[in-house]
């Protein structure tokens, strides 16, 4: 079976962001016509389901979708486990998940006889903005999904700074309560390229790929202007992690420029919907502002 046609639309830069739909890891097959019934594991794509009108065929979520937990919608999952059972009960006609984290869950909700989408990670901006196209045309918003990409690429081109020097950023996320559990952005990720619109540099850039573990010797050598741990809102800041890990010395330290903040429904790093991308890369441009 043949997928839909590829989509293309520029990005905040003018360029195409390319073909999409059509890869056979993304949908196999036709997506269902008339009313669906969804399920999204992915906290992304709900908030995409919910920007563009489909809440109503919002039929099931994961634990992470906050903003989406109600009577209405029943929880079949978190980010790493699935309820088979659940999603018996429920029937769905497409069933949304996060890639990367989720790449095995696609596997077990396919082997269970449903259809399954597996967002890819976004490797950029542009990435984001073509998962919005992407679940809205499978929801049946085609024009409302293109209305809210074209909203999210202007609100993007309008925080775009042109610095002559850029602050180094170093982002850390807080997973969960380990040391384990902290990673930062490597290039060809999204907050690579949300840090450089708004007038810095990823610190840890150097990284080619994805997240990876947070390395406290790292830090010390690249010494970054400004540093920011982005934690899971259930978690508590460490008052000691600085001094701990000998990073007392260090300019963003010494010149006040350490922020903790928690994800939440205005401001979040760790997920890419787009209720939270302008305002989190709004806060981002007037932190790194600061220090140029």
């Amino acid at each position: 079976m043949r997928g839909r046609p590829g989509l293309s639309y520029p990005d905040a830069m003018g360029e195409p962001a390319g073909p999409r739909m059509d890869s056979p890891s993304i949908l196999r097959g036709r997506p269902p016509e008339g009313a669906l019934k969804i399920v999204s594991l992915s906290p992304t794509a709900s908030d995409i389901l919910g920007r563009i009108g489909a809440l109503d065929e919002l039929a099931g979520v994961s634990s992470y979708c906050l903003p989406f937990l109600s009577e209405r919608r029943r929880v079949v999952g978190s980010y790493t486990t699935v309820s088979l059972k659940a999603l018996r009960e429920i029937g769905p006609d497409l069933v949304f998940l996060e890639g990367t984290v989720q790449d095995r869950l696609k596997e077990v909700v396919e082997g269970a006889g449903f259809r399954a989408v597996l967002l890819p990670f976004p490797r950029s901006l542009n990435v984001i903005l073509d998962d919005v196209v992407l679940v809205g045309t499978l929801a049946g918003r085609y024009a409302e999904s293109r209305e809210l990409a074209a909203e999210l690429r202007d609100g993007i081109s309008s925080l775009r700074v042109n610095a002559r020097r850029r602050p180094k950023v170093y982002v850390e996320f807080w997973l969960g309560r380990g040391e384990e559990d902290r990673v930062a952005p490597g290039a060809l990720t999204y907050v690579d390229e949300m840090i450089y619109v708004a007038g810095g540099l990823n610190a840890t850039s150097g990284h080619n790929w994805g997240f990876v573990r947070a390395d406290p010797e790292e830090v010390r050598r690249l010494d970054p202007d400004i540093i920011i741990f982005h934690l899971d809102p259930w978690l508590r800041m460490d008052p000691d992690v600085v001094e701990r890990r000998g990073w007392s010395g260090l300019s963003a330290v010494r010149e006040g420029r350490v922020h903790a903040v928690w994800e939440s429904s205005t401001l979040n790093m760790a997920h890419h919907g787009p209720s939270t991308l302008i305002p989190t890369m709004s806060w981002l441009s007037s932190v790194i502002g600061r220090r140029r």
